[in-house]
């Protein structure tokens, strides 16, 4: 019996070691306790007990004990203090009141009912860098420079307002805003989103997740990251990678190996992404305790563009998204008191694609190969059937006549027309969008082939942005019952909850009321901002993934 007992203490005792390393440094780890308490402890101290029985001999079993007593510390842990940000935006990527409205989604239910709910107006061009930055800064892209994907957060030509609450003296938390690579050293931290090319964060060591997403891209691609998997995962417990999250990447990745169709990936490597942001952001929160957090979650629209279609069926994706989004943001209001600001948005909304235009789809790449060589630096961008382009370094006008010289059988092969708040900027459509695969196998009237500009739509895209997003609010200045606003003022209303005046050149109003009298501006704030190191361009796999380049 002595034996048996000191046998499963030894077989135990790595287990053990593991779960107290894992739990001191990040005490959400242990969520699936139970699979821990099989897999880590309980198996191999039975195998160490049954290798004792080869030594039996009488004695009280004090290693048996020692076991239990091990195992008690471990499971029953003290719930860790998060200290409650003074404002948390939460950012639903293309979250619409069309499908919120259908399913029971408790958290968002219960801020509508306890706080301030409406809509969100969205701006065109309905691109989603362009419209966070619009979000962050208050200003229109024509003024805060952003007009595309192509772009790094040093391109923005005016401070967003986690920009203003710095130099304020706040503490920031930036998780994956778009257009924030490079990240900046900063009193908090940042992890940039999806367009990221390379893994850089501040600090450095939340790198793990940016190395997790880029290796694993929405299309099939091999990208070999800096560090093994299994380095990656033990640098992530740490800083909140949670059991149940490392327990569903195995799962995946088993289940990959039978190589599932794009769909199946797609959709899997989505919702995955959810709940290991969700677990880096809440250990960061707990971590650096920011006065002023965001957490941007991007599945609802990534799943809305391709599966739009399925909402209501058995196998429905997207709302499994809106879900697991309402999970989230229950488990962040858990983490906020009575005197926190919650803001949550969405950029856009969505509705079905028109399927009477998905015959025929403008492509991007040779088109803005051919006016880069004309006009200089050029951004093309393409939503459903409708491309925009923006010439950063050449006259409206210049932009109209390279495109009027681009024809067919002496047609425009665009159409197009300008983007109110961005005067650098033209819509495009295809002149003709029922050309058939014979007549694509032509070409242009200056003899390149029409293929390269068209082709004929990929039908897996099902749903396109809608100008009505979603806001909902919740705090001490929130005024429960209806609130509608524009993108324009999210950035004065962040302000205002954070005690800051909005600037005078913000055209947007507060939607919590005013704050007295600020500057007249506050653009000369981003000329003292040091930016970190980075690689050129952006993610164009992901781009690709979710149909905004082909």
């Amino acid at each position: 019996m002595k034996w048996v007992g000191w046998g499963a203490f030894l077989g135990a005792l790595p287990g053990l070691l593991f779960g107290a390393w894992a739990v001191w440094h990040n005490p959400w780890f242990l969520d699936e306790p139970t699979l821990f308490l099989v897999v880590a402890i309980g198996f191999p101290a039975g195998l160490g007990g049954a290798l004792g029985l080869l030594r039996p001999t009488e004695g009280r079993p004090v290693g048996a004990v020692f076991v239990l007593l091990g195992v008690l510390a471990l499971f029953f842990r003290p719930v860790p203090e998060v200290e409650s940000p003074d404002v948390l935006v939460i950012g639903i990527d293309g979250a619409t009141w069309t499908v919120i409205d259908d399913l029971e989604l408790p958290h968002l239910q219960g801020v509508r009912e306890r706080g301030a709910s409406g809509t969100l107006t969205s701006m065109e061009p309905m691109f989603s860098p362009l419209l966070w930055t619009t979000m962050a800064s208050g200003r229109i892209p024509a003024e805060h420079g952003i007009h595309g994907f192509h772009v790094h957060a040093d391109d923005a030509d005016v401070p967003r307002f986690w920009d203003v609450a710095e130099a304020e003296g706040r503490s920031i938390g930036i998780y994956k805003w778009l257009v924030t690579y490079p990240p900046r050293e900063v009193d908090g931290f940042i992890v940039p989103a999806w367009l990221a090319p390379s893994p850089e964060t501040f600090p450095a060591e939340l790198s793990f997740v940016k190395e997790l997403e880029l290796a694993n891209r929405m299309k099939r691609k091999q990208v070999e990251t800096r560090r093994p998997g299994w380095q990656l995962a033990l640098t992530g417990i740490p800083q909140g990678l949670r059991m149940s999250t490392l327990t569903e990447v195995l799962r995946w990745k088993i289940r990959e190996r039978d190589r599932p169709d794009d769909d199946e990936r797609f959709i899997a490597l989505n919702l995955l992404r959810g709940k290991l942001d969700r677990d880096v952001f809440v250990h960061a929160l707990y971590t650096h305790e920011p006065e002023l957090a965001t957490f941007t979650y991007y599945a609802t629209d990534g799943l809305g563009h391709r599966f739009w279609d399925r909402l209501g069926s058995e196998d429905d994706p997207l709302s499994t998204a809106y879900r697991q989004a309402d999970g989230i943001v229950g488990e962040l209001l858990s983490y906020t008191d009575e005197d926190t600001t919650v803001l949550i948005v969405s950029d856009h909304g969505f509705q079905a694609l028109d399927a009477d235009k998905l015959f025929v789809a403008p492509k991007t790449e040779r088109l803005m190969e051919r006016l880069g060589e004309r006009l200089g630096r050029v951004q093309v961008s393409r939503l459903g059937i409708k491309l925009t382009v923006t010439a950063e370094e050449a006259s409206l006008e210049a932009l109209e006549d390279e495109l009027a010289l681009l024809t067919v059988d002496g047609v425009p092969l665009y159409a197009w027309t300008p983007i109110p708040d961005s005067p650098a900027t033209l819509g495009l459509t295809l002149t003709n969008e029922q050309v058939t695969a014979e007549e694509l196998a032509g070409s242009t009237d200056d003899g390149e082939p029409l293929a390269d500009y068209a082709s004929l739509s990929d039908r897996s895209y099902t749903g396109d942005h809608h100008p009505d997003g979603v806001v909902l609010a919740l705090g001490p200045d929130v005024t429960p019952g209806r609130l509608d606003g524009g993108l324009l003022d999210v950035a004065p209303t962040v302000h205002t909850a954070l005690g800051i005046a909005p600037a005078e050149d913000l055209p947007g109003r507060s939607l919590f009321g005013e704050a007295g009298t600020g500057p007249v501006s506050r653009d000369a704030l981003v000329h003292d901002l040091v930016w970190g190191e980075g690689a050129a361009g952006v993610d164009e796999d992901a781009l690709r993934a979710l149909g905004y380049m082909e």
